[in-house]
């Protein structure tokens, strides 16, 4: 292979055609050189959206993982570390959605999380998850629908968006635990996370 580097300081061979060196009976060395080059960056790139060591070395081990048991099936139409950089900040971005499902999450949990959220995304990657999301709420009942908009669109809270619709504190309770629960199936891990964290913030 040839090792040339890059612009970027990365060995050329770790371009997209690097996917057929993993299929090869090579493939083994193959991937502890992908490893052994990429695992700092990414192991670091991904603590600063999770801010835990374990869980950064988690999502950087599943994307090697996944890599390695989809090597013959996988596609890659950009370099290497443009997919392994996307893959991890994903799989990051997918645990810190499952944090939030946790009973026993916490306000500064939260709020690291909505930062590393916010600097970690691509703005247009988040204008199309924004619109997933007002797809599946179009898909919800009526009523639920008014709630869930005036609580994520207007950021009202329980009492104001009861007073607004002329119904129980409870009632609204209801709906926009059914919403959540309803999204929950219907929107991908990312997508619900952005709800999460808006309707967190919406408070």
């Amino acid at each position: 292979m040839d090792r040339t580097v890059s612009k970027n300081g990365s060995p050329k061979f770790f371009g997209k055609t690097f996917i057929v060196e993993l299929r090869k009976a090579t493939a083994n060395k193959s991937l502890n050189q992908l490893f052994e080059h990429y695992w700092q960056p990414l192991f670091q790139f991904s603590y600063n959206i999770l801010k835990d060591d374990d869980d950064a070395k988690d999502a950087v081990q599943d994307v090697f993982i996944t890599l390695w048991n989809r090597r013959f099936d996988i596609d890659i139409h950009t370099s290497m570390e443009s997919y392994l950089f996307t893959a991890v900040r994903y799989r990051s971005l997918t645990i810190l959605s499952k944090k939030l499902d946790l009973k026993q999450r916490n306000v500064p949990l939260e709020n690291y999380i909505e930062s590393s959220f916010t600097e970690s995304v691509d703005p247009f990657v988040l204008k199309d998850l924004q619109q997933e999301i007002d797809r599946q709420i179009e898909t919800l009942p009526t009523r639920m629908q008014e709630v869930i908009r005036l609580k994520i669109k207007d950021s009202l809270s329980i009492s104001e968006i009861a007073a607004r619709l002329n119904i129980s504190e409870d009632t609204v309770k209801n709906h926009l635990a059914a919403a959540r629960s309803r999204l929950r199936s219907s929107l991908g891990d990312v997508a619900y996370f952005i709800l999460v964290i808006t309707l967190s913030s919406a408070s």
